[in-house]
């Protein structure tokens, strides 16, 4: 093959590559357009009416021991419902509807405080908080105390935030919720053909606090069925090996080399791969 001939065949091959990645971005045109693109209008006149609405009522939400990790926060009340569909404040233009965001607060009067010790788990929770996005605020306490020890404290107003974006290479819609409940992270796409009517109710419904059918998990009988199978095997396994270890340390001593492991949560843990 002659140069030219080498040539002529890369840029051939360029033109070919150039021609399906056109027919790629004009497919995943077409299916925003007529597929994601009219979902994400109907969501956002939805939840924008939504959002009014529950501004203009001004009836908070009460929510019980929001967080198991805090349970300091207490009892909390959600209100302050915002949207916006670019990321900020404002609105992206309607027939070109990335991304849709409902925020809100759930709060209370004042804050709590607490510490911490040891250097990881100061900068383990930093990093929590942050990642979360609470209001809070830290001092190093090791000058006083000689050890790593850190005074936190937190103020009583969780950030919370639903967003729809569309995923444009996937052709499908994805869904990502911060900090509903216990300060948790949900984030499932989802086909153009699963956001229906129902599924903008359940979207509003889990919003409200009125259900958790959203992101509650959907587990077949058969799974179920296997996992209870599988769980009771473990028992029976777990209630063999207790037996035969009490047999063992009732009729026989075992010596060093046999039989390390007098205690029988240790002989457990040492079945399974694990070590105490």
């Amino acid at each position: 093959m002659s140069i030219l001939d080498e040539l002529r065949q890369k840029a051939d091959q360029k033109r070919a590559d150039e021609l399906q990645q056109k027919s790629i971005q004009q497919n995943l045109e077409g299916i925003y357009k007529t597929a994601l693109l009219p979902k994400m209008q109907y969501f956002f006149d939805c939840l924008n009416e939504t959002v009014k609405h529950l501004n203009f009522l001004e009836e908070p939400i009460l929510i019980n021991d929001y967080c198991a990790r805090y349970p300091q926060f207490g009892k909390l009340l959600q209100k302050n419902y915002k949207i916006n569909t670019d990321g900020y404040s404002g609105l992206a233009d309607y027939d070109h509807l990335m991304q849709i965001n409902v925020t809100f607060l759930c709060e209370g009067d004042g804050s709590f405080s607490y510490s911490l010790e040891s250097r990881s788990l100061i900068e383990a929770e930093v990093a929590f908080l942050h990642a979360r996005r609470l209001p809070f605020s830290w001092k190093n306490q090791s000058a006083i105390t000689g050890v790593d020890t850190a005074a936190f404290s937190i103020q009583r107003k969780v950030p919370v935030s639903f967003k729809i974006e569309v995923d444009y290479k996937q052709s499908q819609l994805k869904v990502t919720i911060n900090n509903h409940e216990n300060l948790e992270f949900f984030s499932k796409s989802f086909t153009p053909e699963q956001l229906d009517d129902d599924f903008l109710d359940t979207l509003i419904s889990y919003l409200m606090r009125r259900d958790n059918r959203l992101v509650r998990l959907d587990i077949s009988e058969e799974h179920k069925i296997a996992i209870q199978k599988q769980l009771a095997y473990q028992q029976q396994e777990q209630a063999a090996l207790l037996a035969r270890i009490r047999y063992e340390e009732e009729n026989a001593v075992p010596d060093k080399e046999s039989f390390k492991l007098a205690n029988p949560v240790k002989a457990i843990f040492s079945r399974y791969g694990r070590k105490d």
